[in-house]
């Protein structure tokens, strides 16, 4: 029988979490295949079987992420589970290329944190943007004067909600941060301590950050581990830097998750915002015309230029299309020929801001007039894309 790629029945779960813990060097234990159950009851797992036999399996999920500043119907693929008797025959190629049919009609990119890269370049994927987490010395937080406000313990869902206003404000302004779906907000709740800045209108935030103490064996200095954290004004920031720097005597420094290059660095006297562990994610194009549809554009720009894509897996992406920015919106509608050619591989990076066309160019991905290219890099020009939400 030829394989096949399906959702997963609930009584593959036990399988499928046998598969996880063996690809992902995790404990396969109950907790394990209940949250296999969850995915299965949901509708998110999908598997490569054969017969009964589950060879290969993934979670696809849908959440909106901001580019200039409107949401755009992402996929989400998570937890490519290939076990090691499984690897080198295809199974994976064949399940990734039934993520990218599924996610054909109706969402923009298709997101991905990837273990492995050739993989998901074979397919169209190609890296779109940076996560990364920082560390910062508590004692080395050296603001000017005058004294940054103080932040204080929130307290009650009216803080909750108002927290979540300021993630909000805060991804509006950001390239790809996502606009978290509810089971993300109850995770991050569960971080031990909130702290809060108000802002300047009653019953708002310009600055939060959610965190725990992680101390290591034998030392009674902690780490002010911050799960999460916005700031969207200058004093804001400026609480949460002195905020830190409060802790330099027993918290002998913060790690952070943040753009790059954070604004952090902007405030502390000198080099002192360390990378403490960074990748890139993966991006890949979808439903072009949705894409497009959805995002914000430089409400300055107005500009047209024709593209095509060669993308032997989605072949309604191919064009030739026509692109359309006018006052922050765009629209890419059929056309009859092309002057820029892009590989697939182009799309996610270039849609993203993460590469410019003269960039892609140089490694071959795309083609065209001088003049072209750059009317494309002024159209999706934007600040640095990240995710601080990996997945």
């Amino acid at each position: 029988m030829t394989p096949e790629v399906r959702l997963l029945r609930g009584d593959q779960a036990a399988e499928a979490a046998r598969q996880s813990a063996v690809s992902f060097g995790i404990a396969f234990d109950d907790d394990l295949i209940q949250r296999h159950h969850g995915w299965i009851a949901q509708g998110e797992l999908w598997g490569v079987t054969d017969e009964d036999r589950v060879l290969a399996h993934c979670r696809i999920t849908t959440v909106d992420h901001w580019f200039g500043g409107q949401r755009v119907p992402c996929q989400h693929v998570a937890s490519v589970a290939v076990p090691p008797e499984h690897r080198g025959r295809g199974v994976a190629s064949a399940l990734m290329g039934a993520t990218t049919m599924r996610g054909a009609e109706g969402l923009g990119l298709s997101l991905l944190f990837p273990a492995t890269t050739r993989l998901y370049r074979k397919l169209g994927w190609e890296h779109a943007g940076t996560y990364t987490v920082y560390r910062l010395a508590a004692w080395d937080v050296d603001l000017p004067e005058p004294r940054p406000p103080a932040m204080r313990p929130a307290g009650g869902d009216a803080d909750w909600a108002a927290i979540i206003a300021c993630y909000d404000r805060a991804a509006t302004q950001a390239i790809a941060m996502a606009a978290r779906p509810p089971e993300v907000w109850e995770q991050l709740r569960k971080a031990t301590y909130h702290y809060v800045h108000d802002g300047a209108e009653p019953g708002s935030l310009s600055a939060y950050a959610l965190f725990d103490h992680l101390r290591a064996p034998g030392d009674w200095r902690y780490t002010i581990a911050i799960q999460d954290w916005a700031a969207t004004s200058a004093a804001g920031l400026r609480a949460l830097l002195g905020f830190i720097a409060s802790h330099g005597s027993l918290g002998k420094d913060a790690t952070f998750c943040g753009g790059w290059p954070e604004p952090w660095s902007l405030l502390v006297g000198e080099q002192h915002v360390r990378v403490d562990k960074a990748m890139r994610w993966m991006a890949r194009g979808l439903d072009l015309q949705a894409a497009v549809a959805h995002r914000g554009f430089p409400p300055g720009l107005s500009a047209h230029v024709t593209i095509a894509v060669e993308d032997p897996l989605l072949p309604k992406a191919s064009g030739p299309w026509r692109l359309e920015v006018n006052g922050g919106r765009g629209v890419l509608e059929p056309t009859g020929a092309a002057e820029v050619r892009l590989d697939a591989r182009a799309v996610g990076p270039l849609f993203t801001g993460f590469r410019d066309p003269a960039q892609l160019a140089l490694a071959g991905l795309v083609s065209g007039p001088p003049g072209a290219l750059a009317l494309l890099a002024a159209a999706f020009a934007g600040p640095p894309p990240t995710m601080v939400d990996f997945f």
